[in-house]
């Protein structure tokens, strides 16, 4: 009986999540008219298909974080927003930006992304805060406790994503032709600058680390496995859609190199953190 509850659970959270992409799509194209984008079959699946599976990979990944969830209905949505919205269109569209010389995206579609994701996540936040009630307990007490050391292990978050992020980068997505050949064999990308900009985005991790820490409940390695899981992917999924800027053999690569190494960090970043809990004095 738990397990046909929480499937139809997945399941109407999928459903939210599907409208949210249907409405945002609706509403962003009202708003800021974009040129229509031709959509070809690129890579395993169609549009039809690569939305069924974003939609589940994504029910899935948001259903295992809402259970976990501590604190009142609107302390949960926020989570449930912020962790949705910033690892899936946020941190990928400040990327998408330094390396549109070679992307080629439209800054009007940039924006109609950006746009539909945020409604997307304003509709579907909410929905899962419903389904998932919150553990007995106030938002951000970290289970009755802290994490000394606070300042200097989310400072050191910053490096470790760099570390991933180049590392991964290197030795899993420069590995294959296709992407090289996209980017042009790297010979315009500025490593120092590309380095900056991952500073950002690492504080930006760290920032969604800390949050998912404090209001996950569970045991340590439990919230670290989600924590991981729901960095890869949220962030990773939408590589499965069609895309005629970004071919297949360019974004499956991607996939590899964002799934792998955002589980790991995820799961590193999430340890730092859990490893300075300690009992919160009386």
């Amino acid at each position: 009986m738990i397990v046909v509850k929480t499937l139809f659970k997945i399941v109407l959270l999928g459903l939210a999540l599907l409208a949210g992409e249907i409405a945002g799509g609706m509403i962003a194209q009202a708003l800021l008219h974009p040129a229509a984008m031709a959509m070809t079959h690129d890579g395993p699946f169609d549009l039809t298909q690569a939305l069924w599976l974003m939609t589940a990979a994504y029910a899935l990944a948001l259903a295992l974080y809402a259970a976990q969830l501590r604190g009142g209905f609107m302390s949960r949505t926020g989570a449930l927003f912020v962790i949705l919205y910033v690892t899936g269109s946020a941190l990928s569209v400040i990327e998408t930006v330094y390396f549109n010389d070679y992307v080629k995206l439209p800054a009007i579609l940039l924006e109609e992304t950006a746009l539909t994701s945020l409604i997307q996540a304003a509709i579907a936040a909410p929905v899962a805060a419903a389904l998932w009630r919150g553990a007995a307990g106030d938002a951000g007490t970290t289970n009755g406790e802290t994490i000394s050391g606070l300042g200097w292990r989310l400072a050191l978050i910053i490096p470790l994503y760099i570390a991933f992020y180049f590392g991964a980068g290197q030795f899993v997505a420069w590995q294959g032709a296709a992407l090289r050949a996209y980017y042009e064999q790297g010979q315009h990308i500025d490593r120092a600058h590309v380095a900056l900009l991952q500073v950002v985005r690492g504080a930006i991790w760290a920032g969604l680390t800390w949050m998912s820490v404090r209001q996950l409940t569970g045991r340590p390695l439990a919230r670290a496995l989600t924590i991981g899981v729901v960095f890869a992917v949220i962030m990773v999924m939408p590589l499965v859609i069609p895309n005629p800027y970004m071919p297949w053999d360019v974004r499956k690569m991607h996939f590899l190199e964002i799934a792998s190494s955002n589980f790991l960090f995820g799961i590193l970043a999430a340890g730092l953190l859990l490893s300075g809990l300690k009992p919160r004095k009386a």
